[in-house]
């Protein structure tokens, strides 16, 4: 419940894996199509932030999703 409405930081191992996966992919793709379009480095950086941005906001949208579908007292995982 804390979790939920209490603003204390989540350390659950799944919920910190899954959103390092979302955006781990996100960067790699953000910075590759940087890269296709622009063709230098600078390119690839741009689009490295991009897909940072984007990750983070499909991870807490995952995360999310998984919060509410989690049950909520003392018989929680």
């Amino acid at each position: 419940m804390v979790d939920k409405v209490g603003f204390v930081p989540n350390v659950r191992s799944r919920d910190n894996a899954v959103q390092g996966i979302c955006v781990a992919v996100a960067s790699l793709v953000g910075a590759l199509i940087g890269y296709a379009i622009g063709r230098d480095i600078i390119a690839a950086a741009l689009g490295l932030v991009g897909g940072l941005i984007v990750g983070t906001l499909i991870s807490g949208l995952v995360l999310m999703v998984i919060g509410l579908r989690r049950p909520i007292g003392p018989g929680k995982r």
